[in-house]
């Protein structure tokens, strides 16, 4: 008969650790002391295991337990925000209150600030637009419309379908380079006098020729203060 092998059991100590500390916390109106970490920030994670050839663990998969502090999953830095809305407090699993009272204020905030842009922006009218830029923006639908002959048509279109149409002009942006901060960077493992050696106009007069020719780098922005109407 074949003798049964005894499993060893592996000795542990079990060590409990008590923190005892005040922590200060200058709130404002808005804010909260975490409930859920006590306004640590901290919270006690479990690294559960087991080991190999030992009896308890034989048993139990995981019967042993390496605890340590992590950060609270529910606030920053152990306090919690309310809602200026409706005073519920805002997790850190929540950008905003699900109430929808403070994004419905912005919304209400960003159209009025966008009706009073309107209003102070100089008036010119589309065909004077289309001579002056080569791009349009449309605000109510975030669009940016290229090419006179195609898109005249349709912004008519958009005046029809979309109330208070808001067309503005745009500015043009486009690469630029300074030859004199290129030189300066290729120079800085040079000698001491390198830089002030160096033809810097005649960098320059290259480098405007190239980004010149690099149309397709041109972006556009809008000009807010010269509104277009139909």
């Amino acid at each position: 008969m074949k003798e049964a092998t005894a499993i060893p059991v592996v000795r542990t100590e079990t060590r409990r650790i008590k923190m005892v500390f005040e922590l200060k916390k200058d709130l404002t109106e808005d804010e909260v002391v975490c409930g859920h970490c006590r306004g640590t920030g901290l919270e006690i994670a479990d690294n559960v295991y087991g080991i190999q050839g030992d009896a308890i663990s034989a048993k139990t998969r995981f019967p042993y337990n390496n605890q340590s502090l992590t950060v609270c999953e529910y606030c920053y830095g152990g306090v919690l925000k309310k809602c200026p809305s409706c005073g519920s407090l805002i997790g850190k699993k929540n950008y905003e209150c699900p109430c929808g009272i403070s994004d419905k204020k912005r919304t209400e905030a960003y159209e009025k600030k966008s009706i009073q842009r309107w209003e102070e922006a100089k008036k010119i009218p589309l065909k004077e637009a289309w001579e002056k830029y080569k791009c349009l923006y449309i605000e109510n639908i975030d669009e940016f419309v290229f090419d006179a002959d195609e898109n005249e048509y349709w912004i008519e279109d958009y005046e029809l379908n979309i109330p208070d149409l808001k067309i503005y002009a745009t500015t043009k942006e486009m690469i630029n380079l300074d030859a004199g901060s290129v030189i300066e960077f290729t120079c800085s493992e040079l000698h001491e006098d390198a830089y002030d050696r160096c033809d810097i106009e005649g960098l320059q007069k290259i480098l405007d020729k190239w980004c010149e020719e690099q149309t397709g780098t041109a972006t556009y922005f809008p000009d807010y203060s010269v509104g277009v109407i139909l």
